[in-house]
C-alpha cells in the first residue's frame, strides 16, 4: 500500500482508508460486529493505516468497535480519526458521565450540534476512552456551519487539546465549497475532510488548490457516493429503514443513476469496474491525502482494495471522466447541499 503525507501533520497514511460510518450500525442497514472486526482486521492485513469514524456514528458504537481493533497492535502504526459536534448523549450529563457515554449504546430520537467548549471537551474524553487511547491522531470537528468556522472558537478548542497531548493533529469535515475555503483560511487547520467522487467533483476546481498551497490535508469522504457508484442500486432498490440512504428523493436518484450510465459508456472497453475507476479517478489528484470508502464485511474492503492491487485507470480515461463532470449538463444537476 502506497503512503501519502497527510498535509504538515506528519502522518503518512495509507492512499486507501476505512470510513467507518456504516459499522456504526444504525445508517447503512443492518451489520454485524463480527463482520465489521472481518472488515477492519482484513484492511489492516492489506495495508491500510488510516481509519477515520466520528463519536455519532452508531452513538459511540464505531468507535467501540475500532477501539476493540486497537487492542494488541503497535499505536504507532495506525492512524484514528474521529469526529465532534453532534450531541447524542442522554439529556443528563451527569448520567452520560456514568457510563452510558462510553458504551456506544446510548439512543435518542435525535442529534443536534454543539461546538461549545466543554462540549468539545467531554466529547474527546469520551471518544478516547472508547478507542483505549491515551491520544488520537486526527481529531475532527463534525460539518460546523459556515459562521462557527469563521469565528474559529471550535478550532481554538482542538487547538488546546493538541497542546495538552490528547489528539495529534486537528482537522474540520465540510460540506461546501464555501465551508472548505473558510477552514482552509485558518493556519490552524491541518486536515480538511471533504465529499468527492465522480458524482460530485465541486471541490477540485477551488478547494484542492488551495489546499495545495497552504499544506492542508484532504481526506476524500463517500468516495462511491454512498455506495452509488458500485452499481448495485438502482432508483428502484428499496433500502431498509435503518440505512439513511432511504430518504434520497426519487429525482436525485434517477439524476445520479443517468450519471451512472454516462461513466459507464466512458468505461466500454476499458476491462474496469466503475467501482475500482471511481478510487483511482479520486487518488489520480496529488491534493488528496487518503480516500475513505466504507466497508461492512471483508469482502467489500477487498473490493475497495482492487484499485491500489492492480490499477487500471488511464490518464485518457482520467481525462474522459473529467471531461464528463466539466461539460454535460447532468452533473451539476442533484447536488446537495448547494
Amino acid at each position: 500500500m502506497k503512503e501519502r503525507s497527510l498535509g504538515n501533520t506528519g502522518l503518512k497514511v495509507s492512499e486507501i482508508g476505512f470510513g467507518c460510518w456504516a459499522i456504526g450500525g444504525n445508517s447503512y442497514g443492518d451489520v454485524r460486529d463480527e463482520d465489521s472486526m472481518k472488515a477492519l482486521e482484513t484492511a489492516w492485513s492489506s495495508g491500510v493505516n488510516f481509519y477515520d469514524t466520528a463519536d455519532v456514528y452508531g452513538e459511540g458504537h464505531s468507535e467501540v468497535l475500532v477501539g476493540k481493533f486497537l487492542k494488541g497492535k503497535a499505536r504507532d502504526e495506525i492512524f484514528v480519526a474521529t469526529k465532534a459536534g453532534w450531541n447524542f448523549y442522554p439529556p443528563s450529563r451527569k448520567s452520560a458521565q456514568r457510563g452510558e457515554a462510553v458504551s456506544g449504546k446510548v439512543h435518542r430520537s435525535h442529534h443536534y450540534k454543539n461546538f461549545g467548549p466543554a462540549y468539545l471537551r467531554f466529547a474527546c474524553e469520551q471518544s478516547l476512552k472508547r478507542f483505549g487511547v491515551e491520544t488520537i491522531d486526527l481529531y475532527q470537528l463534525h460539518n460546523p456551519s459556515l459562521e462557527q468556522i469563521r469565528e474559529g472558537d471550535a478550532v481554538g478548542v482542538l487547538e488546546e487539546l493538541k497542546r495538552e497531548g490528547k489528539i495529534r493533529s486537528l482537522g474540520i469535515s465540510v460540506h461546501t465549497e464555501e465551508e472548505a475555503l473558510a477552514a482552509i483560511e485558518d493556519p490552524r487547520v491541518e486536515v480538511l475532510q471533504v465529499i468527492f467522487n465522480l458524482l460530485d467533483q465541486r471541490m477540485k476546481e477551488k478547494v484542492f488548490p488551495a489546499a495545495m498551497r497552504r499544506r492542508v490535508g484532504i481526506v476524500a469522504r463517500e468516495p462511491l457516493a454512498s455506495g452509488l457508484l458500485t452499481g448495485k442500486y438502482a432508483p428502484a432498490h428499496e433500502f431498509p429503514k435503518n440505512d439513511h440512504r432511504r430518504r434520497w428523493v426519487a429525482e436525485k436518484r434517477e439524476i445520479d443513476w443517468e450519471k451512472i450510465r454516462r461513466l459507464r459508456e466512458t468505461l466500454e472497453g476499458k476491462n474496469i469496474p466503475l467501482q475500482q475507476a471511481a478510487l483511482e479517478y479520486i487518488l489520480a489528484f496529488e491534493s488528496v491525502a487518503t480516500v475513505i470508502p466504507g466497508a461492512k464485511t471483508g469482502t467489500q474492503v477487498t473490493e475497495n482494495l482492487r484499485s491500489f492491487v492492480a490499477p487500471r485507470l488511464t490518464a485518457e480515461t482520467f481525462a474522459a471522466f473529467k471531461k464528463l463532470y466539466d461539460t454535460e449538463p447532468v452533473f451539476g444537476q442533484g447536488l446537495i447541499p448547494r
